[in-house]
């Protein structure tokens, strides 16, 4: 696999020091770099490719107003997990006996007895994830993983991006932003997915810096970073 020159323009959250290990062969212990370095052995493409599409997908998953459901405020990514915001505090949820609630200005606001929305400070919201439903962990496959179909692709004109499954249209939106051959961040994407998963499964805590990690328990939840959280306005 030849070597890519990382440039200013490319550099990415994944330091540039460690994609050249990963270039020369070498092993780093983050979960991020193996998932990296298996991305980019399972699909053919390049170590620093692999990296910018990770990070490029967490920018994706971080911009909540843009890329989330402005109705149920999640992010449902199929065979994966749906990200979502929930609020906080689950005494405050009980005590107050909460209906509806609402996300507003990086927190919940909730109707009282009377009908009027109100806001509170304990109300905060935070970053939540379940795994997809079609997903048993324990039954994966092991690496090395099927690659997608790129039927769609071949078929797909370039508009249309609200007809594009979730999975597809973050597909779009990093190949738009990057460049990259729509086809190769298809793949990489794909083995991202499916790489964490599989690491989730054999490792029950998956860390990825700079953004938060996976925790493997009675169910699988994300915990965020704090920096990460930032980025929704949900936390100061």
């Amino acid at each position: 696999m030849p070597e890519t020159t990382i440039t200013a323009k490319t550099q990415t959250t994944f330091p540039g020091s460690s994609i050249q290990t990963l270039q020369s062969g070498k092993t780093l212990g983050s979960s991020s770099a193996q998932i990296i370095s298996d991305m980019s052995k399972m699909t053919g493409h390049s170590i620093e490719n692999a990296a910018r599409i990770m990070d490029e997908f967490w920018d994706y998953v971080g911009n909540h107003s843009a890329n989330w459901r402005k109705d149920t405020h999640c992010l449902q990514i199929p065979k994966f997990g749906t990200f979502i915001l929930k609020p906080r505090s689950k005494t405050f949820i009980k005590k107050q006996k909460i209906g509806k609630m609402k996300f507003f200005k990086s927190q919940f606001i909730y109707r009282d007895k009377d009908g009027k929305w109100i806001k509170n400070g304990n109300a905060k919201a935070r970053i939540n994830f379940s795994l997809s439903p079609s997903i048993a962990l324990e039954s994966l496959p092991s690496p090395p993983f099927e690659p997608p179909s790129t039927q769609w692709i071949e078929n797909w004109s370039g508009k249309g991006h609200s007809r594009l499954s979730s999975k597809r249209r973050i597909s779009v939106s990093i190949h738009e932003t990057t460049e990259i051959p729509l086809k190769e961040v298809h793949a990489l994407l794909n083995c991202l997915f499916q790489a964490t998963l599989f690491a989730i499964k054999s490792n029950e805590k998956v860390n990825f810096a700079k953004r938060g990690t996976f925790i493997k328990g009675n169910r699988v939840s994300f915990k965020a970073l704090p920096s990460f959280e930032r980025r929704f306005g949900l936390i100061r």
